[in-house]
């Protein structure tokens, strides 16, 4: 390893260390905290299934040193996380009269409302399956499901061994009981069946119950996307995914030896697959822990704002026409993009809408609005992203939705995927001269995400963008390049050899004693052409500011090497997702919003667009937002050289949050109109 890098499992542990410090820091409210739980252990869960098997592939010493590292690290944030859970939020729950039923004895009342519950539910889904190991058969755990490994004793002192599924995903997992002189109480589906085990196995004594998980590699690989059926292999290799090999087993660190030794042989795990947990997985499920006692206890809300210039107009596309629009979400309503889609839906002059679709919503209204406009006669093509990890088969649902309403369906190019976030709209004027409107944007086009990642929403007629986004579409039709794109820059075209050039002159004008910086907001930073070059501009005495969300490979202020940049890290209540680069251009600064990171991925193996900024009024936002970003002193971190984080306490007498900052200006602006 260099000494200005670290690999990126660790720096992406060290991002999800930040999401502990948010459920631990006692100025979130209490269902805040329990959110951020949550996040961690969802994010935890994915590390598992996608990011660690090429480690247990290849079993080289590096590769060994740095697995043993990650599961170092992962184990202490394990216990972080239940130091977190069992001594402060339980506590507090307990402090507003919420009890939560684990350890505990439970009342009399409560026991029979629970052996109801378990008789007429939740036993419907159980399905026990006992081992016997000395003879031969397969055993399997569903990825990410949750079971009991079961020790019994049977009336001949001989020993068995079993497991049940607890059933999550047909049943809530966490439910709530009578509510007992004002005080509420909640159980979780593990505790109900713990307590009912020996309604499942009457004959039989019970030595020992424990929570036991297993996680499944999902980083599937499509060896050739150049022959044959692509969206078949998509799906077989999806089906496939849910039989990966293992990455983690769970298991709970009271398991005695014996039942250690009897998961390991009939699920035929290798001891370094094998980790120790707590009695309870799947924390994730903390997204729906009931708050009988709502709002209370809940953080502040903040809706999306208004768009003052789409408020005070009954078309969109007049407004776009007269003036570039950019909007900034969650800070503002997500309405206007569908409404954007709705209004071209039903719109007679509308003549065609184009669209790239990466990650779409379950119950998407934008994919709705897309087969309402085929429906009303207009030409729809959508460019539909199958290989969105995690997202495939809904994707595949609405493609074959959104086709069998006449839209015309481009599914996924060999070899790449598309990650740009962009739509067009083509409208006749009364002349039948076409006018061309778009939409370019930092996220998805996801009206569910919309309400907690933080990006950037650019509405525009210029057709310096939309001669460039054409360029952009016909490729996707035709996979075929045509000309490069004048002013948008796309991964695919050309996005990382003007990412170099642009950093390039930052490097000439502070040679020549001109003003030079660079400064980039991204969600990872791994692509070691752009971390070179950083690097060189670092030496070159240029001042780089990043703020980096995720995965950060780069050290900060090693000297004679990176000790001009500067790493910072912001998280909080909304997911940190928009992409801002900027350079200072000697005093012509250029902006650039954009759907990539700087990310291996993103910029080799992606189809990508960053737009500029050239009016001055959205300049003006940008340099605020990251003003207000660079001022924080109450959620951002400080990434140091090695590669640890450090919040930021100076000054902390003024506590300055940006998004709340963010917001608060925004509301201020409208009300200045």
């Amino acid at each position: 390893m260099q000494n200005y890098l670290i690999p990126s499992e660790i720096s992406w542990l060290s991002f999800n260390n930040c999401i502990l410090d948010e459920a631990e820091n006692l100025s979130n409210s209490l269902y805040d905290r329990i959110k951020f739980l949550a996040i961690h252990s969802s994010n935890l869960d994915e590390f598992f299934r996608v990011k660690i098997n090429k480690l247990y592939k290849k079993n080289t010493r590096k590769n060994n040193e740095l697995l043993a590292d990650i599961l170092k690290e992962v184990d202490l944030q394990q216990n972080r996380f239940g130091k977190i859970w069992s001594y402060s939020i339980l506590t507090e729950l307990a402090l507003n009269d919420i009890i939560y039923y684990e350890y505990q004895e439970i009342i009399p009342k409560h026991l029979n409302e629970i052996e109801y519950y378990f008789k007429s539910i939740i036993l419907s889904y159980i399905q026990v399956i006992y081992i016997t190991v000395n003879q031969p058969k397969t055993y399997f755990l569903n990825n990410r499901s949750l079971y009991f490994l079961v020790k019994l004793k049977d009336s001949k002192g001989d020993y068995n061994f079993a497991y049940l599924n607890i059933p999550s995903d047909k049943v809530e997992r966490f439910k709530e009981l009578e509510s007992l002189e004002d005080k509420h109480y909640i159980i979780s589906i593990d505790t109900i069946i713990r307590k009912c085990l020996s309604l499942i196995f009457p004959t039989e004594k019970i030595i020992s119950c424990n929570a036991i998980k297993l996680n499944r590699d999902e980083n599937y690989l499509i060896e050739d996307e150049n022959s044959g059926d692509l969206i078949a292999k998509i799906e077989a290799k999806v089906e496939e995914r849910k039989k990966g090999s293992a990455t983690r087993f769970l298991y709970d660190s009271n398991m005695d030896a014996d039942s250690v030794s009897i998961c390991r042989k009939a699920f035929k795990l290798y001891k370094s697959e094998m980790i120790k947990g707590g009695s309870h997985h799947n924390f994730y499920d903390l997204f729906r822990f009931p708050n009988p006692v709502k709002p209370k206890l809940k953080g502040k809300v903040y809706p999306g704002l208004p768009h003052l210039a789409f408020e005070n107009s009954k078309s969109i596309f007049d407004v776009i026409k007269k003036q570039n629009q950019l909007l900034q979400f969650p800070y503002q309503s997500y309405y206007y993009v569908l409404q954007f889609f709705n209004q071209a839906a039903i719109n007679k002059n509308v003549t065609e809408i184009k669209i790239t679709l990466y990650r779409i919503s379950s119950q998407s209204l934008i994919a709705n609005a897309l087969i309402s406009a085929a429906r009303n006669g207009k030409k729809v093509t959508v460019f539909v992203e199958v290989k969105a990890r995690f997202d495939e088969h809904n994707n595949l649902f609405w493609s074959k939705e959104m086709k069998n309403a006449g839209i015309k369906i481009i599914q996924s190019l060999p070899n790449l995927k598309v990650h740009a976030k962009v739509a067009m709209v083509t409208m006749k004027d009364k002349y039948d001269n076409k006018k061309n409107y778009a939409y370019l944007s930092t996220g998805n086009f996801n009206e569910n995400t919309a309400n907690v990642y933080s990006d950037f929403g650019f509405f525009t007629a210029d057709t310096k963008y939309i001669n460039d986004l054409k360029k952009v579409f016909t490729f996707l039709k035709t996979k075929k390049k045509g000309k490069e794109p004048k002013h948008i820059l796309a991964a695919g075209f050309n996005m990382k050899e003007k990412l170099l050039e642009l950093i390039d002159t930052e490097i000439k004008n502070k040679k020549a004693g001109k003003p030079a910086s660079v400064f980039l907001k991204v969600n990872g930073l791994d692509e070691k052409d752009i971390i070179d070059k950083l690097i060189e501009a670092s030496k070159a005495d240029v001042e780089i500011i990043l703020i980096v969300r995720g995965i950060c490979t780069l050290l900060p202020e090693i000297k004679k090497v990176s000790e001009n940049i500067k790493i910072y890290r912001i998280v909080d209540m909304f997911l940190e997702h928009s992409r801002i680069y900027k350079f200072a251009n000697n005093g012509q600064s250029k902006i650039y919003l954009s759907s990539a990171d700087m990310l291996s991925r993103n910029l080799n193996r992606r189809i990508e667009v960053a737009f500029p900024l050239y009016d001055e009024k959205h300049i003006e936002e940008i340099n605020k937002v990251i003003q207000l970003q660079l001022e924080d002193n109450t959620k951002r971190r400080i990434i140091n050289s090695e590669g640890i984080n450090e919040l930021d306490i100076l000054n902390i007498d003024v506590p300055r949050r940006a998004q709340i900052q963010t917001y608060n200006w925004i509301a201020h602006t409208n009300s200045t109109f």
